[in-house]
This record gives structure tokens, sequence and C-alpha cells, in this order.
């Protein structure tokens, strides 16, 4: 049997999301670590079926966030917001309209400091 990530079963979760409104080619991923498995999902189909760029601030971070002191966390954020200006575009995963203090200061900080598009996930729908 073929292996297949992208598979129609793992797509069918995401199928609702029109991410060809997408335009730009570096997308850097703003969300809660609570989402991490949005992140991981929607990075695979932006990187492989849209051919993006994609970053995130850290993906020990995504992954580990209960595992880091608050200083280390702080230290993230410092480094996502340094990230961040190297991106044609942001993409919020605002799943279930939630967005967190540190991804609304990216948000904030992208639209302040650059003239780019910013996308949220529920604006994607089709």
């Amino acid at each position: 049997m073929r292996k297949e990530r992208l598979n129609k079963n793992f797509l069918k979760k995401y199928s609702k999301y029109n991410f060809n409104q997408i335009k730009e080619e570096k997308i850097y991923l703003v969300g809660s670590a609570r989402f991490k498995k949005y992140f991981i999902e929607i990075e695979s189909i932006l990187q492989v079926i849209h051919g993006k760029l994609v970053g995130i601030c850290s993906v020990d971070g995504l992954l580990n966030k209960k595992k880091f002191s608050f200083e280390e966390w702080e230290k993230l954020q410092e480094i996502a917001l340094r990230k961040i200006k190297d991106y044609d575009a942001i993409l919020v995963l605002n799943v279930d309209g939630y967005i967190g203090d540190h991804s609304n200061e990216e948000i904030e900080f992208f639209k302040q400091n650059f003239n780019k598009p910013i996308y949220y996930l529920s604006k994607l729908l089709s």
C-alpha cells in the first residue's frame, strides 16, 4: 500500500477552507499553541499542495509549550516578532474564533510595521 500523508481522509477535515485565496509565497502561521495539530497539518497542506514557504515561531515551543519557563517563552515571542518581518503574509489560525494574547501581539506588530496581507483561517471558509 502506498503511503500518502495528505490522503483523502486527511484533507477532508480542511476541505471547507479555500487556501487558494492566499496568493503570497511566504506565509507565517500565527495562533495558539493549543492548536498545534492545526499548525502541523495546515503547514503540510500549504507546502505540499500549494507550494508555499511556511514558517512558525518554534517547533519545540509549539510541541512543548508547558515545558518552557515564562522567560524562555517570552524569548520565543521576541524571536517570533523578528522572524515575522521576513514573510509576505500571515495566516492566523483562529480556531473556534480564539486568538490569544501573544497571537494578538504578533498580529498588531505585523499590522503596524508592514503593509502585507493578514489572513484568518475562519475567513478562508468556502
